[in-house]
């Protein structure tokens, strides 16, 4: 089914009950990221390392990033938008970079990235920092001064997602670990980063749902 008829589908009927609302919300989301997942596979290898290239220079040329003393990245699963490559650049411009470690059901902890030689695969199978832990309470300090003395580039947060809408929304794997940390930082500039495909006329969001400043797609 075409993603944008199906999310037209998923808010068809507004005539329901509460309850009835919120188990079709949590399935809805659910069956979006399966037909999300069922879009990427419709591109080829080629297409994607196309895009991915496109889409992270992108990332690297944009003017808050390039101005940016610290950038929160995250290094991707085979079905996000590919940013090692960013990691290491941004890093070689002395960029301090931040990638998120999963350390429990609930929580991800902060790390200075270095090197690739030094990254551990981790949960999930992703491969996560070891160099040193970075308090979000520090990252949210860092975001507010630089929000204060009006120069709101100097942090900057890229954040993956199975989906956006075009007002920040955005659709993630269910478990809630950035909606957690983003709610600690509130100063911090966010950017959605996805494929074309990605970007959705509308996706479902309640109140707690992080919201991004802007999506690059």
């Amino acid at each position: 089914m075409d993603i944008f008829l199906f999310v037209i589908w998923l808010f068809r009927d507004k005539n329901v009950t509460l309850q009835r609302y919120k188990q079709d919300y949590f399935m809805d989301k659910k069956m979006l990221r399966q037909t999300v997942r069922r879009e990427k596979g419709r591109h080829d290898k080629a297409a994607l390392a196309a895009m991915d290239e496109a889409l992270c220079r992108r990332i690297e040329e944009h003017p808050l990033v390039r101005k940016a003393d610290v950038v929160l990245l995250y290094w991707s699963l085979p079905d996000e938008v590919c940013t090692h490559g960013l990691v290491e650049r941004l890093s070689v411009k002395g960029k301090t970079v931040l990638l998120p470690k999963v350390i429990s059901d609930t929580e991800m902890t902060l790390h200075r990235f270095s090197a690739v030689r030094d990254m551990q695969a981790g949960a999930y199978g992703i491969l996560e920092p070891q160099g040193d832990a970075v308090s979000v309470e520090w990252l949210e300090n860092a975001a507010r001064q630089a929000k204060l003395s009006g120069d709101s580039g100097d942090v900057v947060g890229i954040i993956p997602g199975m989906a956006f809408d075009k007002a920040g929304h955005r659709l993630g794997r269910g478990k809630g670990y950035y909606d957690r940390m983003l709610a600690r930082l509130p100063d911090m500039y966010r950017i959605g980063l996805c494929y074309p495909f990605q970007l959705l006329p509308e996706v479902p969001a309640e109140r707690h749902d992080a919201v991004m400043d802007e999506v690059i797609c």
